[in-house]
Formats: structure tokens, sequence, C-alpha cells
């Protein structure tokens, strides 16, 4: 177990998470803080509210929120909107993470909401969406990535992920996963060698298994199954990315992947020189 103060590979040096106040996101918080605990970094805190008028009465829940869930957080409450809210926090701050639910709207709807889907397609740091309590030791990560478009920050980032909360039950795989229409040549050789790169960068050979995977040829659906048939811990996305229906992967396959993954979802943000 993480001493407190001590770093662990792959950790984040500042957790943002954001909160409706209502008992559904004391699994975001619980999540945000364990993550922090394991990487020992601050933890922040963030609600919004419509107006001032409210704020004082936030400010209480969000008291007892902490209490409940996380009680090493620092807390912010804004009169802003949500996602306004959240981006200039986690620019204060310097949050290389950011923690947030799904908030879907409407039963079976099936869509993220407004706030969710504004700061996941618009952060500048990597965002965690959480469906299901974090995995006390991952077994598994998979990075769905293309070849021919931003494949680096999202594979170290599974990578550096496998690290922090790998290891405990063996030793953690991460797969490259690749949707293509055609497998009959396997996979490309840039794959295979960014795959190598990334654990090469992390610091993670002999420490972190990985392979990769081809699926086709409809990219939600072939992502989605993967993940759910290897029952893995998390699935690692970019938010800019392209599949191979040509679409930009937010506000298209990613959010729709994101929609209906089984478990928890990591969507990188590409950096300048993916």
């Amino acid at each position: 177990m993480t001493e407190v103060g001590e770093k662990r590979d792959g950790a984040f040096r500042s957790v943002l998470v954001a909160t409706d106040l209502s008992e559904g996101s004391d699994l975001f918080v619980q999540t945000a803080a364990a993550i922090a605990a394991r990487s020992g970094a601050a933890l922040h805190l963030v609600h919004a509210v419509e107006d001032d008028a409210g704020e004082e009465r936030a400010r209480r829940a969000l008291g007892e929120q902490a209490r409940r869930a996380a009680p090493a957080a620092e807390l912010h409450v804004a009169s802003t909107a949500p996602d306004r809210a959240i981006a200039e926090r986690a620019e204060a701050v310097r949050a290389d993470l950011v923690v947030v639910g799904p908030h879907v709207r409407g039963a079976g709807s099936g869509l993220l909401g407004s706030t969710a889907e504004r700061v996941l397609g618009s952060a500048g740091a990597p965002c965690l969406v959480v469906r299901v309590p974090l995995a006390p030791s991952v077994r598994h990560v998979v990075a769905a990535v293309d070849p021919g478009h931003r494949m680096d920050s999202v594979l170290e980032s599974a990578v550096r992920w496998a690290l922090l909360f790998g290891g405990e039950a063996g030793v953690p795989h991460v797969t490259a996963l690749y949707v293509t229409g055609d497998r009959s040549e396997g996979p490309p050789a840039e794959l295979d060698g960014a795959l190598g790169l990334a654990l090469a960068r992390c610091h993670a050979l002999g420490r972190v298994h990985g392979s990769v995977a081809l699926r086709g040829t409809d990219v939600v659906e072939s992502i989605v199954l993967y993940v759910e048939v290897e029952a893995s811990d998390l699935l690692v996305l970019s938010t800019h990315n392209r599949g191979v229906l040509g679409r930009a992967l937010l506000g298209s396959v990613s959010a729709e992947v994101t929609r209906r993954a089984p478990c928890n979802v990591l969507l990188v943000p590409p950096r300048s020189d993916d």
C-alpha cells in the first residue's frame, strides 16, 4: 500500500472531481479520493450553483459529502455554469486528472448529460468517466487507437494507469485495440512500435504486459463488446481521434462508446506532438 506522500509510477499530482451533491455522486468522489491517495496527489472537490443565493447551502452540503467520501479534499463552490466551473478550477489547481460521472439523462436514454459532454469535449486534462467502483488492482486496460492518428498519449495513459493500479494481483496487461475493416494482414507495424515505445517511455518493460488486438468493422460495437468480453478494468480513448468511420470521436464514436461502456472510461486529449 502506498504511504502518504509516496509517489507511485503513473501517479497524478492534482485530481479534480466534480459533484452534483447527490448520494449517487459519492461514487465519483470516492473514486477520485482513492486515485489521489494512491498517487499522493492533492484532491479538489468542485460544485457549481446557479446563483449566489444557494452558495452557502451548497457549501454545507459539499462539506457533508466531503466528510462522507473525501475528508482530505479541498472544497470549492462556484456561481457559474458547471462546465465552466470545472474548467476554471481545473486550470487553477493544474489538475492532471478530472473525474466526472456520466450524468445520464432520463431512463433508457443512453445519453451523457450536457455538462459531461462539454467537459469531456474541451478539457485540457484527461477525464475519467466513472461508472463502476475503482478496481483495487487492475488486471486489464484497453486503449482503443487508430494507427493513423494520435496514439502516443492514449497508449502512455493506459500504461501509466496499469503501473499506478496494477501489480498487486499479478502483472497487469495493456491491449492496444484497433478496429479495422481489413484484418487479413495483421496489426500495422506502427501500432506494435507505438505500444513498445509507450512501455519504454513509462519504464514499464517487464512490469506491464502489452499486446495488440484487431477487431472490426463497426467501431462502437467492436470496442464495447471487446471490453465487455474481456471484463476490462478501464477503457482509454482519445477525445479528438477519428475512427474508421471517419468521424471525430467525441460527439460521435467516443461519446457513444463512453455511454455504452460497461467499465470506467479515461478520455485523453491529444498532445501537441501526437
